[in-house]
C-alpha cells in the first residue's frame, strides 16, 4: 500500500492490527477520508448535517452522549482546528481508546505561517490552525503517551498510551510558527512513510 494520504494512514494501521471499530471527529465532507476508511465498525461525528454523520453534534455533545464503556480501536481528529478544542478532543478520546488502540491527529506539521495562523485569514485556502500546538503541549506534559508526526498530507500525529521522553517545557506563548520551524523534527518526532511503516511493524512484531 502506497502511503500518501491521511486515509492510506489510517487504513495501514486497521489492517496492521486487525482494529474493527473507528471513530472519525470532524467529518466534513465524507467522500474526503470517512468513505475510504475500511473498517468493519465505522461512526462518524459533525456538527455539520451534509457530513451525513450518525452523530450530528459537537465532538463534547458526542462524547456526553456516549457510555463511559463505548471503546473505539482507531480514532481520527479533524475536527474544529483549534489547540484548546483539540485537546480536549485527544482527552476524550483517551477516555475511550481501546488497549492497543491508535489516536490518529491530522493538520500536524503545518509548512507555513499563514496555514497555522489563528484565526484563519483567507477562507479559500488550505487551513491547519494550531493543531500542532496541542500536539507539542501533549509531548511536554504527557509521559503517559506515546507520540509521532508521519510527514504526510499536512502530518499525521499518531498518539498511543504509552510513555514517552518528555520534550523541553516552554511557556505556551514560546509556541511561535518560528519555534516550530527551529524545533520541528524533535518536538514532532517527524518521521517519513517508510519509518512509519519500521516503527508500526516492529510494534506489531512482523
Amino acid at each position: 500500500m502506497r502511503i500518501t494520504k491521511r486515509s492510506h494512514i489510517i487504513n495501514y494501521l486497521i489492517k496492521l492490527y486487525k482494529y474493527k471499530r473507528y471513530l472519525e471527529i470532524g467529518v466534513r465532507t465524507p467522500s474526503c477520508n470517512f468513505d475510504k476508511i475500511k473498517c468493519k465498525f465505522k461512526v462518524g461525528v459533525d456538527i455539520n448535517p451534509a457530513s451525513r454523520c450518525r452523530y450530528t453534534m459537537t465532538s463534547d455533545m458526542f462524547f456526553q452522549k456516549i457510555s463511559p464503556d463505548k471503546m473505539y480501536d482507531i480514532i481520527f481528529i479533524d475536527a474544529l482546528h483549534l489547540k484548546d478544542s483539540v485537546l480536549k478532543d485527544v482527552t476524550n478520546s483517551l477516555k475511550h481508546l481501546s488497549s492497543g488502540g491508535v489516536i490518529v491527529m491530522h493538520d500536524c506539521n503545518p509548512t507555513s505561517n499563514v496555514l497555522q495562523r489563528v484565526p484563519k485569514s483567507d477562507r479559500k485556502r488550505k487551513w491547519n490552525g494550531d493543531v500542532w500546538k496541542a500536539f507539542a503541549i501533549l509531548r511536554m506534559t504527557r509521559e503517559d503517551l506515546n507520540m509521532y508526526v508521519v510527514n504526510i498530507n499536512q502530518g499525521c500525529g499518531i498518539v498511543r498510551k504509552g510513555k514517552q521522553k518528555l520534550f523541553e517545557k516552554v511557556k505556551e506563548d514560546c509556541l511561535t510558527y518560528s519555534f516550530l520551524v527551529k524545533k520541528r523534527k524533535k518536538l514532532l518526532n517527524l518521521v517519513s512513510t517508510a519509518q512509519f511503516r519500521k516503527k508500526e511493524k516492529k510494534r506489531r512484531g512482523v
